[in-house]
């Protein structure tokens, strides 16, 4: 007979929030360095109060690793980034323009724009390196987590999500939103036992009632407002007439 497993947290409310504020005045103290240290100390905590039947949750990452990965990233996008500038003035498109004319304005809103777009396959593989690293760092029973190395797989279908959901103005992002979360659930492992999440994306709209209702209201009050203005004015030229 199966083990029956039912999550619980046991861990004490106030202790975590000691921990938040000392980690959180240490990291002020240090200019920011220290939050690498404090993520992985909050971390460690929230992994340890956190059970699965009678055994509880083990994190084993460190705040150099993450501090060290931090220098790694810089050093990549600094380095990538610079890429992308030398092809931009290839093509006669630089931040440095001379913004005093047409032409140079136009290159420097260019090149903001492209820069910025450039980067996002880099923010979207860093998010999935990020959980990647969590999973492979989690423990249960002295068994470790793991995910796929599948990061660009996730780049290209975030991109191509998100280019739907901005065609159907918003109306496709639970679909995004539970793609995505599935392609990550599918790749992640448990020792050699791999996840599979179910379920339909449809599901998740009556999550976004709230939204949809300020969407409404928004919308109503809009109407209401062009109706008034339009009485105003049409009383003003009856004035005037």
């Amino acid at each position: 007979m199966s083990e029956q497993l039912i999550g619980r947290y046991h861990g004490d409310k106030k202790t975590l929030f000691w921990l938040v504020m000392k980690t959180s005045f240490l990291t002020l103290i240090t200019l920011g360095i220290y939050r690498f240290w404090a993520k992985t100390r909050i971390r460690k905590y929230l992994w340890s109060g956190t059970a699965a039947g009678q055994d509880s949750f083990e994190y084993t990452g460190t705040g150099l690793e993450k501090f060290l990965g931090f220098l790694v990233a810089i050093v990549v996008l600094a380095i990538y980034l610079g890429i992308v500038q030398m092809i931009l003035l290839f093509f006669g498109l630089s931040l440095m323009a001379d913004a005093t004319t047409t032409a140079g304005k136009i290159a420097q809103i260019a090149s903001i724009y492209i820069s910025f777009f450039a980067v996002i396959p880099l923010i979207l593989f860093a998010k999935y390196r990020a959980r990647r690293y969590k999973m492979a760092r989690t423990r249960w029973r002295g068994i470790r987590f793991g995910m796929d190395s599948a990061a660009w797989g996730f780049v290209w279908r975030s991109i191509a999500h998100s280019f739907l959901t901005i065609i159907t103005l918003g109306l496709m992002v639970p679909r995004q939103t539970f793609y995505l979360e599935k392609y990550m659930a599918d790749c992640t492992w448990f020792g050699d036992a791999q996840f599979v999440q179910n379920g339909r994306w449809q599901s998740l709209y009556p999550g976004l009632k709230h939204i949809g209702l300020g969407i409404l209201i928004l919308i109503g009050a809009s109407v209401v407002a062009a109706t008034l203005e339009a009485f105003r004015l049409a009383f003003l030229l009856g004035i005037i007439g």
